[in-house]
């Protein structure tokens, strides 16, 4: 069995977007309020994780439909860094090969927010800090923000009720324990300073969200890793021989990243 320079080069770059993955994903499973680096890890690793994952997609549907020729640079940069467009150009992939289960977010789901913030952090707002010095930003460009919006909307649809009293109610335990000795200047997600008990509370409430907005983040990546691993195996089986084999078994490089919900809220680092 021998393997084409195209195989390598496939393999090379579906072992980066492994690789970024987990650094993202554990990033974010671990940030917690007001640790901003990790939240920014996070982002940095997982969009150019999914692009990156995305895009093996794109190449190996375009090799399948030419017969194994890969894509001009010309023709990949059409895609931009646009997540949105991508995750639809993997689905219809996946139907040129009857790929059946698998489909966009659903329009203004959790899901569909998450694959938006992460898109506009891949396309501008990973800049955000130094364009918002001098330019008004636009509404809802902030990831910091929009991530704390994105948490706040989990804690509604996903955590039990009993749970979130039962945090707030320690955290303004805590609060009021040390209050009249303590003092802390620290600012939320959204920039705007915070009164002391919500520095309490907002740590509480993250770290509680936090592990089901991993379910949310694996549900927007499950279907992208049924197609990678599918469109895989039909370029690995149907390569010409003759030239050696182009395309890997894509879905090798990402079996770590599977799980039951409750595994995926346990779970803390990748792999």
């Amino acid at each position: 069995m021998s393997f084409s320079p195209t195989f390598v080069l496939l393999q090379q770059e579906a072992l980066l977007a492994q690789g970024s993955l987990s650094i993202g994903l554990t990033a974010l499973r671990n940030a917690a309020h007001p640790d901003i680096a990790a939240f920014y890890q996070g982002f940095f690793n997982i969009s150019i994780a999914f692009e990156r994952l995305m895009k093996l997609v794109v190449v190996t549907d375009h090799m399948l439909q030419h017969t194994f020729s890969a894509p001009s640079k010309a023709e990949l940069k059409t895609y931009g860094h646009n997540l949105v467009s991508l995750y639809a150009s993997c689905i219809s992939a996946a139907e040129r090969i009857n790929i059946s289960n698998v489909a966009t977010p659903i329009t203004g789901s959790i899901e569909d927010e998450i694959l938006q913030l992460f898109s506009n952090f891949a396309i501008h707002s990973r800049y955000y800090n130094l364009d918002a010095l001098n330019i008004k930003p636009e509404l809802n460009s902030d990831p910091l923000g929009c991530w704390h919006f994105i948490l706040n909307k989990v804690l509604d649809n996903d955590v039990p009720k009993t749970k979130v009293h039962a945090e707030v109610a320690r955290a303004k335990a805590s609060h009021d324990m040390v209050s009249e000795h303590t003092y802390a200047i620290q600012h939320g997600m959204d920039g705007t300073q915070l009164p002391l008990d919500q520095s309490f509370i907002q740590a509480a409430l993250h770290a509680l969200a936090t592990p089901y907005v991993m379910v949310r983040v694996f549900r927007l990546l499950a279907p992208l890793l049924k197609i990678v691993d599918q469109i895989g195996r039909k370029g690995f089986h149907e390569s010409p021989r003759e030239v050696g084999i182009q395309v890997p078994l894509f879905g090798e490089f990402f079996n770590r990243f599977h799980g039951t919900d409750a595994e995926i809220r346990r779970k803390k680092r990748w792999p």
